[in-house]
């Protein structure tokens, strides 16, 4: 079994294009400047808090979108063409963003950033599901996540001196790391497109019983039914998740404590993601998904749950632990999972209708944990644990069942083969 091998056997083994995939997500996250300073430009520009806040919102409208098209985008135009288009467009948007002038043009323009920085995501996931055998997947997407979670941590840093010279900087350095990223898909990536229809595997009977004739496109996943309960446990971990930036700070900052703790608490989480979760699913990737990622999403909610009942720093330290525990429990493990109800025509679109339930999830976190945290606090907690509670039963519904989802392909070739 996977889980039985050494881990620097398994990274060893994982294909040239999962590396490229590691690479560039570190890129682009090291260099996802414009989130990260978008509101202090705009405030430095002039606008209100308000409006910055109102521009921020138009960019995960965009990355809602950005989601959805470049699922389509993956299946029908090929993996290394999505991230290419996603990367160069992302770059070329960034750049003019300090070069224009007005709050309607400016926010059109970080909408459309949006739009292009998350067009690859949906291909990134897929293209892994291509390349990686299956019983390595968890160990791929656990590196995709260390890549993202070191890129994060690091990259804010370098952003913040950049702004100390000039936001001009900030935003030409995040348009060359997603241009670096750009380059680097086209030159080492494979090209090509997956099969435009996947043949339905036969039952017992001979009856088809696979999805190669269903409706296609997003209507096919979007009747899938154990996928939407997937889906809406997803909404709900990252709905939890998300407290950990919208009220999280507030409950520090409530129990007399001021921003240098909430940052050293996030650093907590980002220092324990680094070095508990990749040993972690050499555990959890022998288990049953399903009750693995509702294990995880059951000790989400009590970790958040208890946020609201501690307020000594040493306290509020062991909360983090908890609930980091729980991310590096279940992530991997449900990023992984789509690949087991995707037929490999749908992939992408099966990974995109993935990431607008995560980006749903990051919009109503904020929102509804803010409001529900005005009105009073414990009643938050106690309703973050409902929630991880309720996408623990969803994902526990949410069995592929018997479905053929990869192409076979040769041993001696592990990447996908361009298309004629």
């Amino acid at each position: 079994m996977a889980g039985e091998d050494p881990l620097r056997r398994r990274l060893q083994d994982l294909p040239r294009s999962a590396w490229v995939i590691f690479s560039g997500m570190f890129l682009i996250k090291f260099g996802n400047f414009l989130n990260v300073f978008l509101v202090l430009f705009l405030v430095a520009q002039g606008f209100s808090a308000f409006q910055a806040g109102v521009a921020l919102g138009v960019v995960g409208v965009g990355a809602f979108i950005g989601n959805a098209v470049g699922g389509t985008v993956a299946d029908r135009f090929g993996r290394r063409t999505a991230i290419a288009v996603s990367m160069f467009g992302s770059s070329a948007a960034t750049a003019l963003v300090p070069l224009t002038h007005g709050l309607i043009a400016t926010t059109a323009l970080v909408g459309l950033v949006g739009v292009f920085a998350q067009l690859y995501r949906p291909a990134a996931g897929a293209l892994l599901v291509d390349v990686v055998p299956e019983k390595q997947r968890v160990t791929a997407f656990a590196v995709l996540r260390l890549a993202i979670n070191v890129g994060m941590a690091v990259g804010p840093l370098v952003g913040g001196l950049l702004s100390g010279a000039s936001y001009t900087y900030v935003f030409l350095g995040d348009a060359l790391f997603s241009l670096a990223f750009g380059v680097l898909a086209l030159c080492t990536l494979p090209g090509g497109r997956p099969p435009l229809e996947a043949p339905a595997p036969q039952t017992a009977k001979g009856k088809g019983k696979g999805k190669g004739k269903g409706k296609g496109g997003y209507r096919e996943v979007l009747s899938d039914r154990p996928y939407l309960l997937f889906l809406g446990s997803m909404v709900a971990a990252t709905f939890v998740y998300g407290q950990s930036t919208a009220t999280l700070p507030l409950h520090v900052t409530d129990a007399g404590f001021d921003n240098k703790v909430y940052g050293l608490l996030l650093g907590l989480n980002a220092l324990l993601c680094v070095v508990i979760e990749l040993p972690l699913t050499k555990h959890t990737e022998r288990r049953n998904p399903r009750r693995v990622i509702a294990a995880g999403l059951a000790l989400l909610g009590i970790g958040m749950a208890l946020t609201g009942a501690m307020q000594a720093v040493w306290l509020l330290a062991l909360t983090v632990v908890v609930w980091t525990v729980a991310e590096t429990v279940y992530t991997p493990i449900a990023n992984a999972y789509p690949a087991e109800f995707s037929p490999a025509h749908l992939r992408g679109r099966y990974q995109g209708a993935e990431g607008i339930a995560h980006t749903l999830g990051g919009a109503l976190g904020p929102a509804v944990g803010g409001l529900l945290y005005s009105i009073s606090p414990p009643l938050h907690w106690t309703a973050c644990a409902a929630v991880a509670a309720l996408g623990a039963l969803l994902v526990l519904g949410a069995n592929p069942g018997d479905r053929t989802t990869t192409t076979p392909r040769p041993a001696e070739a592990p990447e996908p083969v361009p298309a004629a």
